[in-house]
């Protein structure tokens, strides 16, 4: 009899595939955010730069989701990073002969912020699917340790490449670790049972407005998204708060802001090795949970206000304890969602998300005006804490099941 593994055909490209992708995407996030500072000497270009790829966004994934529920996932990947990957080419090309152009920038942001928007919705739909029954815990533990793994090893190489070659080598690199990745995941064996014929206008709207009444009645779903999407803005502005304090305030540097983030990147790797290993009994997981975000608010509001080693081993523990969470939380609600319905559930998510993160740099701006970092710091972890206390626990009854889910 064959033993079970995680590690199927499928499995294994997918996660070659991610990392392929992951391993580019981290270059190029700093090789662009580096170029566009250097030739303008703008912070505010920076910002519009960012901005103008998430813009996509706010939109594509609620339009979209429909439409990625009835074809085959695994086509609009492999088409997706085989397009993405000629892109970068083509703008190498452009920048090869022209040279900078601020504007040339802003619409390849653009560009790729819509395929970011697809395709995240396309392997959220997809990749549930390639993990075997029973591994989910495992899946999900693979998959998060897979961008933290890239970014530690990635972020220090790609700055020294673009110091010593420029953002062309990267820009490069990029295009062909893309159409790498398109080939690996062509040879994925999925079978699609899915709708697949071209929605009319009234299908369309049907199945756009059937993902609303599934959150509508799905409270415990509806309940762990919107506390994900509000802590993940709260927490994202602590990150700012913590950046400008380390920036201002005497006897810290930024290469000490770094270091902080490094230890909460070492406490993923490490926690998401631990959930790999070792499997959290189907009864114990939202209790755990609970206690992970509860834990993961406070070191956030106090941190500031601590020594420094201090501050490192709360970062560390944070990081830690949230790649257990999400781990959990992932297999959970990608194993509860019925599949012909995860690219509209998510497609709504995803905005939610880009809508709170957009709103809390608004907030976070304003806050630093008028109080201290640290203080400003407290209280966003004081709403996030608030809004685990409203919509986590509260609501036990609708969310503690699809955490418990056996995955």
């Amino acid at each position: 009899m064959k033993k079970k593994t995680l590690w199927t055909k499928n499995f294994t490209i997918i996660t070659l595939g991610t990392l392929i992708s992951a391993i580019g995407g981290v270059a190029m996030n700093l090789g662009l955010s580096l170029v566009v500072f250097d030739e303008t000497q703008s912070t505010w270009l920076i910002g519009v730069f960012g901005a103008i790829s998430m813009l996509p966004g706010l939109t594509l994934p609620v339009l979209l989701g429909p439409v990625i529920d009835r074809v085959n996932s695994k086509h609009v990947i492999v088409g997706l990073d085989a397009f993405s990957g000629l892109w970068y080419l083509a703008f190498l090309w452009y920048i090869r002969r022209f040279g900078f152009v601020y504007a040339a920038y802003l619409v390849f942001s653009f560009v790729m912020g819509c395929v970011g928007s697809v395709y995240s919705l396309a392997y959220n739909s997809l990749y549930p699917d390639l993990i075997p029954e029973g591994f989910a815990q495992k899946g999900y533990a693979v998959s998060g340790v897979i961008y933290p793994l890239a970014t530690t090893l990635v972020t220090p190489l790609a700055a020294l490449l673009y110091a010593r070659f420029g953002v062309e080598v990267l820009i490069l690199a990029e295009g062909v670790f893309l159409l790498i990745a398109s080939a690996f995941e062509s040879m994925i064996d999925h079978r699609h049972e899915r709708r697949q014929e071209a929605p009319s206008i009234r299908q369309y709207t049907d199945d756009l407005l059937e993902g609303f009444r599934y959150l509508k009645r799905e409270k415990g779903v509806r309940s762990i998204f919107g506390y994900m999407s509000l802590s993940s803005a709260s927490g994202n502005g602590v990150g700012v708060m913590a950046m400008a304090h380390f920036q201002t305030a005497g006897g810290l540097t930024t290469a000490m802001y770094g270091l902080l983030t490094s230890a909460e990147t070492i406490g993923r790797l490490i926690g998401s090795a631990v959930h790999y290993l070792f499997r959290i009994p189907e009864d114990k997981r939202y209790w755990l949970t609970v206690r992970v975000y509860a834990i993961y608010q406070l070191c956030d509001g106090a941190m500031l206000f601590m020594a420094y080693p201090v501050m490192i081993v709360l970062r560390f523990l944070c990081g830690f304890l949230g790649s257990q969470t999400a781990a959990i939380r992932q297999a959970a609600v990608q194993k509860y969602l019925p599949s012909d319905m995860r690219a509209r559930v998510y497609g709504l998510f995803d905005v939610l998300v880009s809508l709170s993160a957009m709103g809390i740099q608004l907030l976070v701006g304003a806050m630093g005006e008028v109080m201290s970092y640290p203080a400003a710091a407290a209280l966003l972890s004081a709403a996030g804490f608030a809004c685990l206390l409203w919509l986590i626990v509260r609501n036990r009854k609708a969310v503690e099941p699809i955490y418990n889910w056996e995955v």
